[in-house]
């Protein structure tokens, strides 16, 4: 891929993220990479300016609305996605459309940080969500305001783009329906590639 292609996908992200969340470059895309390792690692997770990418994601333990049962080791080997929302989130539900259009099988994870009572069924939220989206949906929702707490979570849809290892590679922060835009975020963290 030449130079000027990348530098132009990098400053439609910067662009489309200033109005939208937050979709971070590749970090040997800019100067990022400097904060990583020994320097990021003296942060409390979240704290560095709420970026959480170099991070590991805190282990967890989920059941979907199937009774199976997931952990950060049945995750282990390939890049994912931990998605957090809630039930509650009607914006959410047009963000979570284009992941799931995008993502992979086996490879999205949708958690719910709401850990209010009354919000903590997932299966009527799978339900809910398939009626709103107006389509199947077969991916694991999971109750996970423990997990959203660990990360903290604040604004929603959020989601994060896990490597094989665990760590946190990227992530986004509020509406994201360009599914051409989260396929070119996946295609980069999975192959290593930018589709042209």
């Amino acid at each position: 891929m030449s130079k000027k292609a990348v530098a132009l996908f990098t400053m439609m992200t910067l662009i489309s993220t200033s109005m939208s969340g937050c979709i971070s470059a590749p970090c040997d895309w800019t100067d990022s990479c400097e904060m990583m390792g020994d320097e990021m690692m003296g942060h409390e997770m979240g704290q560095s300016e709420g970026n959480w990418t170099g991070f590991s994601l805190p282990s967890f333990v989920g059941v979907d609305q199937e009774d199976q049962v997931w952990n950060l080791t049945s995750m282990q080997g390939e890049v994912w996605i931990a998605y957090f929302s809630a039930p509650w989130c009607s914006h959410c539900e047009s963000t979570l459309d284009a992941y799931d259009q995008v993502i992979s099988e086996g490879k999205l994870l949708i958690f719910n940080k709401e850990p209010r009572e009354g919000y903590t069924n997932v299966s009527e939220w799978h339900h809910s969500s398939e009626e709103k989206i107006g389509r199947n949906i077969s991916r694991p929702f999971i109750n996970g305001p423990e997990l959203a707490e660990m990360l903290e979570i604040d604004g929603i849809p959020h989601a994060f783009v896990v490597n094989g290892t665990g760590v946190i590679v990227d992530f986004t922060l509020g509406a994201r329906t360009d599914t051409n835009e989260l396929e070119e975020m996946y295609l980069y963290y999975t192959n290593g590639t930018i589709s042209e």
